[in-house]
């Protein structure tokens, strides 16, 4: 049930990525927002199977597996789940040629490398509440940074006088650039949340490698607080927000890549 789930998820993203390439190539501007109801149900179906397949892997007898492939494999659906959501009133449609690849890929990552790190019981709901916030707030973070790149090619195509191909088929830029700082906000708050909830555990962080870890985390919250009160009070925009972007997610990657390799070689040792 499991592997029918993934394999199919993984045709259906993927089928769904074909559809709206063949729709923005022959969209022309002014076009309703929203993605063409057959899209629409294929990704709903995809989100279904991808969610089986998640439940499965993750609710096990001996309590919630998160491993690294298994926590990849939930920030792709719930970054596919978002963006989703925000078709109904955005046109973010574009986001989804690269999300919806990235969420077929985190599935099949999980059907080749099956992980498994069991979340101690010792943490109860605190530490479960803080899992899940640091993935809605790493998700958030994703598209946000996939906003950025699409905020660069906008730039750079206009900047160079092309503004034909695919450009003509997303959003202007000041909406593409509105839309980035919203997203942004949201993670900041989450992640905000995080650091808050993971406070709980401080005595964690005296372990080794984990204070590096703990900083690269602040250091990225610190990176987007201060974008956020650039856009505030300076107007941040343009490049400026692009560079920000891409400095916070890369650290934020980086921390929780860190985090990740150390739990696998605690396990192994």
């Amino acid at each position: 049930m499991q592997l029918a789930s993934s394999l199919l998820a993984i045709m259906l993203y993927l089928v769904c990525t074909l559809q709206i390439w063949r729709r923005l190539r022959t969209r022309v501007v002014g076009d309703a927002v929203g993605c063409g109801r057959n899209i629409a149900v294929l990704w709903i179906v995809a989100l279904i199977l991808h969610g089986i397949a998640l439940y499965t892997n993750i609710v096990t007898p001996g309590g919630l597996s998160l491993g690294i492939t298994h926590a990849l494999s939930l920030v792709g659906w719930v970054v596919a789940l978002m963006v989703l959501i925000a078709l109904h009133s955005r046109p973010v449609e574009g986001l989804g040629l690269i999300l919806l690849p990235f969420a077929a890929l985190t599935i099949a990552v999980e059907l080749i490398f099956p992980g498994e790190r069991i979340l101690p019981q010792s943490g109860g709901k605190v530490l479960a509440i803080h899992v899940f916030i640091s993935l809605l707030a790493s998700s958030l973070f994703v598209i946000a940074a996939l906003q950025a790149g699409l905020l660069w090619y906008q730039d750079r195509r206009l900047r160079t006088h092309r503004p034909g191909g695919l450009l003509r088929a997303l959003p202007p830029l000041q909406h593409t650039e509105s839309l980035l700082f919203q997203t942004i906000a949201l993670g900041f708050v989450l992640l905000t949340a995080a650091l808050v909830t993971g406070l709980t555990f401080i005595n964690q962080f005296f372990t080794m490698a984990a204070p590096q870890r703990t900083l690269l985390f602040i250091s990225s919250w610190v990176v987007f607080g201060t974008l956020l009160i650039g856009r505030w009070r300076f107007g941040w925009r343009g490049r400026i927000a692009i560079r920000w972007t891409l400095t916070g997610f890369a650290i934020l990657l980086v921390a929780y890549l860190s985090a990740r390799l150390f739990a696998v070689l605690a396990a192994g040792s």
